[in-house]
């Protein structure tokens, strides 16, 4: 299995996965898993067979930490706990909905092998590279789908299985707040493609302006969207990655940041109605994310140790629902990826789990950052987990397959870079990235 096989199978994920309305539903994940259990099993026999070394630690503590999650997720569901363990509600198992573990399960197992192929490339910047180019072909096929459909008046969702927000501009996704993320993704990339070639701006116009125009189309279709997590997200990543890109601190970083904030900002004043839904969070009497927030820790402190189990969220959110929750609806979601993590895992396999991944992930980062000749791809890195850290607070789709894909690719690739740096000083003379894969 070569590096090149591995690298196919990850932009098929990234292509394949908005396609598939996000990649959430039982069939879709089970589509999205097998090339990349097929790549990793490949993997695996090579790595084997070449007696290259092992995967880092790093690859070791994600492993682990994935294992607890599938471990924890297993016993959750099973039908042998006392009653008084199960309270408030009366069950057999932890888990509210054992029938959906199985995919809970294979989901876990999806984000770690997808970490495990990303930090099986041995390239950080030819492999940044390519994947960055099939995330702007994936937006780019979704702004285009998302169009083509609005300029037909046609339903925003090719799915008959999704009925709400079939009207927004969202592609296949049917769903604001996930499209723009996806957009927001590709807006990065077209930055990084146009930025990384050395050379005047003239020089970069000249030759690599269609990132630029790329960039710009994608921008549009984000505020199109009308995602006001999504927009936030997007503009917070940007500020990261102008902070980081540009070297020093001169005036010229302070005026590109400062005009890039401005115009930014002047877009989504000059489209009507996303302003008009940034304007309504002023409203008292409208329904906020606050409420279901509240309900949400109201239920962790009904059951702050086991947690809920998969899809379990619905039911607990109801029975511990503020005042002013609308229970009429289905919350299927507390709007916000960490309640979300806790509700399902409890409190201490959930903090156990985030410490362990953060652990690795910023010894990655803190690597890259003292290494000038990185900087762009660190700027890279840190805007798309930026702005998947600002969108998960206010939203629980940054769960799906297609909108965590990303983030998960940059988490990938910034490990292995750290275990290529770690390494190579004491295993060879040769640079890093002329190692063998592994």
């Amino acid at each position: 299995m070569t590096a090149a096989t591995t690298r196919r199978v990850l932009i098929f994920e990234i292509l394949t996965a908005p396609v598939l309305l996000g990649g959430a539903r039982p069939w879709a994940i089970a589509l999205l898993s097998l090339p990349v259990v097929v790549a990793l099993i490949g993997h695996i026999m090579h790595q084997h067979r070449s007696a290259d070394p092992k995967f880092a630690n790093a690859i070791g503590i994600i492993c682990l930490a994935g294992g607890i999650a599938f471990l924890w997720l297993t016993l959750q569901s099973l039908p042998v706990w006392p009653l008084a363990q199960t309270l408030p509600f009366q069950t057999g198992s932890l888990a509210l909905a054992p029938a959906r573990t199985p995919d809970t399960l294979l989901y876990v197992l999806w984000i770690v092998a997808i970490v495990m192929l990303c930090a099986a490339q041995n390239d950080l910047k030819s492999q940044l590279t390519i994947l960055c180019r099939a995330i702007v072909a994936s937006a780019c096929l979704q702004a285009a789908i998302a169009t083509s459909l609005f300029a037909l008046n046609a339903p925003g969702t090719l799915w008959f299985v999704k009925t709400a927000h079939i009207n927004d501009f969202t592609g296949t996704y049917a769903n604001r707040n996930a499209f723009c993320a996806l957009m927001a993704a590709g807006f990065f990339a077209c930055l990084y493609l146009w930025q990384q070639p050395t050379g005047t701006i003239r020089d970069k116009l000249d030759r690599h302006g269609g990132w630029l125009a790329l960039a710009i189309v994608l921008l549009l279709s984000a505020l199109a969207s009308h995602s006001r997590a999504g927009i936030l997200a997007l503009i917070m990543g940007t500020i990261i990655y102008i902070w980081l890109v540009l070297p020093g601190r001169n005036g010229a970083k302070i005026l590109s940041l400062s005009a890039t904030i401005l115009a930014m900002t002047g877009a989504v004043f000059a489209t009507p109605a996303l302003s008009t839904r940034f304007a309504q969070l002023a409203r008292r009497d409208w329904l906020q994310r606050d409420d279901v927030w509240q309900s949400a820790i109201n239920a962790l402190m009904n059951r702050p140790f086991t947690g809920y189990g998969p899809n379990g969220i619905a039911a607990a959110l109801h029975y511990a629902a503020s005042p002013g929750l609308n229970t009429q609806a289905r919350w299927a979601s507390s709007h916000n990826l960490w309640l979300d993590g806790m509700l399902v895992l409890g409190l201490p396999v959930f903090l156990l789990i985030c410490g362990l991944t953060g652990y690795v992930i910023t010894s990655a980062l803190r690597n890259m950052a003292h290494q000038t000749k990185t900087r762009p791809q660190f700027a890279l890195i840190m805007a798309v987990l930026t702005a998947f850290l600002v969108q998960s607070l206010f939203d629980g789709v940054t769960a799906l397959p297609a909108v965590i894909l990303p983030a998960l690719i940059m988490v990938g690739l910034a490990m292995r870079h750290h275990h290529q740096t770690s390494v190579a000083p004491a295993s060879s003379s040769q640079p890093a990235t002329s190692q063998p894969f592994a």
